[in-house]
């Protein structure tokens, strides 16, 4: 088995690597990346210094491989999917956005006719968001709404701002129209409709908003028959607030600006000043103390009555590998279900989101062996 990271140095990419040097039936892992930074200390790894914009390279490094995790930048996903395609090679990656995943599922046709799988977003929301709704439509004869819900909390003993997930995705979700679904899909401002959610363990109370992602790209149409009418994401934490006012200043802008003869682009300059203070990667030899709770509410009819199901996952940093919580979560799913794709658990052909996929009680007890907590419960409505 032949497993390739694109994007292998990066902060969630290394965590699949690390996950996949665990198994000891992967015969070669590469990872592919624009700069060495990470040595992984495993004879069955090998680096090969990549740009993924440059294509014929990219299908160059991709054949040979029986499955790619594209861990970069989701701007690239398109570009790396026919990358697989032309070299061969089963795709997964860790998530569009909404409007890129869009744009992903019209390879379907393509996949399937070179009979290839594609999974678009299998990191943790999208990836194993996208399976707690699938368990927990899986309780449920009909479906009314489902709610996804993400809070995090940073315990960091560190004065200085710095991100553990890719700044640019979150001022992404600060600024592009966020998307519900309620009888069609319905566009509002990011960050609209917020409201206090107890996530308990070490996150607890947040104030979390509605914002783009994933997930409703696909979830309405993948439990359509069930009748599902409501499907919202909404996110937040203690500081998501500041970054938020900072992208509502000016600094989350992306196109040029001319002040005082020179042209500059917000959000880099924003980037670039963050960076030259130690304020934009996590510190050096500092491990991350952060927590993150991932629920998923379910609501419906099963057997005649109305039913709610509640799905939780709890999310920890992990000092072995010393990588926070959000590196972790979504960088071992991905290699999980590659591995899946490898072993032959996972068989299918076409771009398919993860709940319509991937099979729900290994992925929990693999999920389980790395320490990722998931909960469930349900009750029916006794009035």
């Amino acid at each position: 088995m032949r497993a390739i990271v694109v994007g292998g140095m990066g902060l969630t990419g290394r965590c699949a690597v690390y996950d996949l040097m665990g198994n000891e039936k992967v015969d070669e892992i590469t990872v592919a990346d624009i700069n060495r930074t990470v040595d992984f200390a495993d004879k069955r790894v090998k680096y090969v210094k990549l740009d993924a914009s440059d294509h014929e390279n990219l299908v160059k490094v991709l054949r040979g491989n029986d499955v790619v995790i594209n861990a970069v930048q989701y701007y690239h996903n398109v570009n790396i999917m026919k990358a697989a395609l032309e070299a061969g090679v089963h795709y997964l990656d860790l998530g569009g956005l909404y409007y890129v995943t869009l744009e992903q599922l019209k390879l379907d046709q393509d996949f399937k006719d070179k009979g290839l799988l594609a999974i678009a977003g299998m990191g943790a929301q999208p990836g194993i968001s996208n399976i707690m709704a699938s368990y927990a439509a899986s309780k449920l004869d009909k479906i009314d709404k489902i709610l996804i819900k993400d809070g995090w909390a940073d315990k960091t003993n560190y004065p200085k701002l710095f991100f553990t997930w890719s700044p640019s995705t979150l001022f992404d979700e600060f600024t592009l129209t966020a998307i519900h679904y309620d009888n069609g899909f319905v566009q509002s401002e990011p960050f609209s409709a917020s409201e206090e959610y107890d996530f308990g363990w070490e996150v607890g109370r947040t104030k979390i908003f509605r914002t783009v992602h994933s997930e409703l790209a696909t979830i309405p149409t993948s439990f359509a028959e069930k009748g599902v009418k409501y499907v919202e994401w909404r996110e937040g934490s203690v500081d998501i607030e500041k970054l938020k006012f900072l992208s509502d200043i000016g600094f989350g802008r992306t196109d040029k600006m001319n002040i005082d003869g020179n042209e500059i682009v917000p959000r880099d300059f924003l980037f670039k000043l963050l960076k030259s203070q130690g304020m934009l990667l996590p510190p050096e030899n500092v491990q991350i103390k952060d927590y993150e709770v991932t629920v998923v509410e379910a609501y419906g009819i099963d057997d005649g009555r109305e039913k709610f199901v509640k799905v939780s996952a709890y999310f920890k940093y992990d000092e072995k590998w010393r990588v926070s919580a959000s590196q972790k979560e979504v960088g071992v799913p991905a290699s999980i279900v590659a591995q899946m794709i490898m072993n032959g658990t996972i068989k299918g052909k076409g771009v398919k989101p993860a709940e319509q996929i991937v099979p729900t009680k290994q992925f929990f007890s693999e999920l389980a062996k790395r320490d990722i907590k998931i909960k469930a419960e349900e009750r029916y409505n006794m009035n």
